[in-house]
């Protein structure tokens, strides 16, 4: 746990509940408060024997100067410095408020403190409200939970299956495709999509395959594809596109959303499905907003305010399905009650 400046005792507190939560949950509008004021030219303070702004923080964290100088030649040096931190450790915010107070920023911590405060209690709002799931629906039908049910760390968090707006096909053993896949699970989960992430949410110890496939087809309702050179090293992403493509191998029901994110050999399943280019510079913020409205269109339950959704048992596309969807899963993780052959001898 992070020591938390004196400072925070009096009008520039965050939420005390905060201080543990990691800097990723902090959005757009926090890191662009920050880098506004830190990305300023100051003069050296001899008090604190360091310049007050990004690169003053940036030595406190123990950068370089030749890093420094890197964070220097990028359009905003305060977001470069906070992306390298991130990947270094897993820093939290209580770390940021006291290098903050160190440097006696006091403003830039009154500036950005209500929107600061605002990702923390998005952040814990989300964590509070268990995910959706099929509870009810298997207690009322007399069925016992097998062990299949838990895939996922919010299965073991909650005890009960859950389900997620989308599946992440990526290849998580790529540095490089995992930048973009954090990048994107911070778009859509900000605004209260709930995405499966292979590496950050799956168990281990299970049968791999298996867990993917239960997860595919029962509890996503869509499965977005992360299109980069290493897609084609894995051979997980392989098994993964051909199951969800046998799914819907006509593509009607718009479950595969294919997203490029460096130039490849598209594979030949997925050359009739319309794609998300971002290697286009010049569209990505556009690529972004279609990425969004996929994932809403098969989000019935999804609302504008985010995290507030109306419970769904089961993960359907078309409400048509829903009850062809509720025996299917009821059949495949319901045990059969074992027979009492006493009455036979």
């Amino acid at each position: 746990m992070a020591t938390l400046p004196d400072v925070v005792s009096g009008k520039l507190a965050l939420r005390s509940d905060g201080y543990n939560l990691p800097i990723s949950i902090l959005n757009i509008a926090s890191r662009r408060k920050l880098a506004d004021m830190l990305n300023q030219e100051r003069e050296l303070d001899d008090n604190i024997e360091l310049i007050p702004n990004y690169t003053g923080l940036a030595e406190l964290l123990n950068f370089t100067f030749l890093e420094i100088m890197e964070f220097e030649r990028t359009d905003n040096c305060t977001n470069a410095l906070l992306s390298e931190w991130e990947k270094r450790s897993n820093p939290c915010i209580g770390e940021l408020w006291r290098h903050l107070e160190k440097l006696q920023r006091l403003d830039v911590m009154e500036e950005s403190r209500k929107y600061i405060n605002g990702d923390i209690e998005s952040e814990l709002r989300r964590r509070e409200k268990p995910l959706p799931s099929c509870a009810n629906i298997v207690e009322s039908e007399g069925a016992l939970p097998d062990d299949q049910l838990v895939l996922t760390r919010a299965d073991a968090e909650y005890g009960r299956p859950q389900f997620y707006d989308a599946f992440v096909c990526w290849n998580s053993e790529s540095v490089a495709d995992a930048d973009f896949v954090k990048d994107m699970a911070r778009k859509l989960e900000d605004v209260g999509f709930r995405l499966c992430i292979p590496k950050r949410d799956d168990l281990p110890g299970q049968a791999q395959y298996h867990a993917y496939a239960s997860l595919i087809k029962i509890r996503c309702r869509l499965m977005i594809i992360v299109l980069s050179i290493e897609y084609h090293q894995s051979v997980a992403c392989d098994f993964m596109t051909k199951f969800a493509h046998a799914l819907c191998p006509a593509t009607k029901e718009k479950r595969l959303v294919p997203i490029l994110i460096s130039k490849m050999d598209i594979p030949d399943l997925l050359r009739h499905v319309t794609l998300c280019d971002f290697t286009k510079e010049d569209m990505i913020d556009w690529n972004w907003k279609r990425l969004l409205k996929a994932v809403k269109e098969a989000s019935p339950d999804w609302n504008e305010n985010g995290f507030e959704r109306t419970p769904r048992c089961l993960n359907t596309q078309i409400e048509a399905n829903n009850k062809k969807k509720k025996m299917n899963f009821l059949k495949l993780f319901t045990r059969k009650p074992k027979r009492d052959t006493s009455d036979d001898q």
